[in-house]
């Protein structure tokens, strides 16, 4: 049952079943009026006199199902507030006689500070260092942004209008919820005033919904890394500020902080740049050695389950036994790290033994380490087990570690060494 579920008795009275619903009904203490309604739904308003009407109410079960809202709200030039309440968040969006003039959000991904980091306007040092100002001194984000001296008036402007684009695409994105829309609002809630046509940013939403399912094809989000071709012979002119920015270690969203686009405009360029065969993708990879670790563990597991289950374990343990003391490097990574029966390794322990071994790109040579020791338990495993079990299990550990290979693959024997 719902969190949010409520009962009504024989008497008429409402309890709360859910603890959601307990917290919000504890919230609206006071006197309520019921609206008349359809069987299916229970409708009360606050009985304010001077109340704002509810023009619309309805439930979210797709995205793009607030366009046919705001489409009748442009088109009949209404003014009011449309609040989209989604599992992400609250996102209120203001009309004026159609127009868009701001939007108010709780989602804190979208909140201006983030706006100013995504863009690269700012450095998530100063994110922080305005965010705590602005708790302390109860001034906006934007407003302590511009007194540190981090960003100018003309450039704060710019980026709240860009911060309503986001909120209002967010909102038209929004996958499941419910939305209201009032016919008035509180000009305190707006901040800046903005003039936004409803009908443009519709069309804006339309066209980044129906490229991003091509898009998604071949950068399935935003963590993939974009690795520029060397044999890459003409880069698209309008792409070549994001190609350029393809280093091999940055994703996306990276990518989109250092020539300050939005991800949809990067992953845009990035299709480009890919049809054209400058670029490919690679999956995350992940950051930090316990992750690491954690990463490899599963092919690890896998390669020592088919050899236990062929009866030829113990020779695999021996041989990749050998193979750690003889390379060296091993047995002090591995120091109080395992292996474990099942072959994989404590990766909290593997990550203090790497701070004391490693260098200026601690990841990278752990990711390298571990493709090795892979590599061999495969080779010795292809040795132990019959051609079939050897081929399967193969390609089984290749397509677990997808996410883990490295970036860049500059045709050095490091590189080349993957399993």
């Amino acid at each position: 049952m719902s969190s949010r579920a409520v009962r009504v008795d024989n008497t008429g009275t409402i309890h709360p079943i859910g603890r959601a619903a307990s917290q919000e009904l504890r919230a609206r203490t006071g006197e309520w009026r019921l609206v008349p309604s359809a069987h299916d739904v229970l409708l009360v308003r606050s009985d304010r006199p001077d109340g704002p009407i509810l023009r619309l109410a309805g439930e979210i079960t797709t995205p793009g199902a607030l366009c046919d809202v705001i489409a009748l709200a442009a088109q009949s030039s209404w003014s009011g507030e449309l609040v989209a309440m989604g599992d992400a968040g609250v996102r209120t969006i203001y009309l004026e006689a159609g127009i868009v003039v701001g939007a108010t959000t709780t989602v804190p991904e979208e909140r201006l500070g983030e706006t100013l980091y995504r863009f690269g306007v700012l450095t998530r040092e100063q994110v922080d260092r305005a965010i705590a100002v602005s708790t302390d001194t109860g001034k906006r984000v934007g407003e302590v942004a511009v007194d540190l001296g981090f960003v100018t008036p003309e450039q704060l402007y710019a980026m709240t209008a860009r911060q309503v684009e986001e909120v209002f695409q967010a909102a038209i994105q929004e996958k499941t919820g419910v939305f209201y829309f009032f016919d008035r609002f509180d000009e305190k809630a707006l901040g800046r005033r903005h003039n936004l046509p409803a009908g443009a940013l519709l069309m804006e939403a339309a066209r980044r919904m129906d490229e991003m399912r091509y898009f998604r094809d071949k950068i399935p989000n935003d963590d993939y890394v974009p690795v520029p071709i060397a044999t890459a012979r003409k880069v698209p002119e309008e792409c070549a500020a994001v190609f350029e920015a393809c280093d091999g270690k940055r994703n996306v969203t990276d990518i989109g902080r250092f020539v300050g686009l939005l991800d949809f405009e990067v992953t845009r360029a990035l299709f480009q740049l890919i049809n054209a065969g400058c670029v490919h993708v690679v999956a995350p990879r992940p950051k930090g050695a316990s992750a690491i670790v954690e990463a490899f563990n599963p092919a690890i597991a896998l390669v020592h389950k088919r050899c236990d289950a062929a009866g030829c374990g113990g020779e695999l343990r021996d041989g990749l036994g050998r193979f750690a003391a003889g390379a060296g490097i091993y047995e002090p990574l591995f120091l109080g790290a395992g292996p474990r029966s099942d072959g994989t390794l404590e990766a909290a322990a593997v990550a203090r033994n790497l701070a004391a071994l490693a260098g200026d790109d601690p990841d990278a040579w752990l990711i390298q380490l571990l493709h090795d020791y892979v590599g061999f338990a495969v080779f010795q495993a292809g040795s132990l087990l019959p051609r079939e079990e050897e081929e399967d299990l193969a390609r089984r550990v290749a397509d677990q570690l997808k996410p883990v290979r490295s970036n860049v693959d500059d045709g050095s024997p490091q590189a080349s060494r993957k399993v």
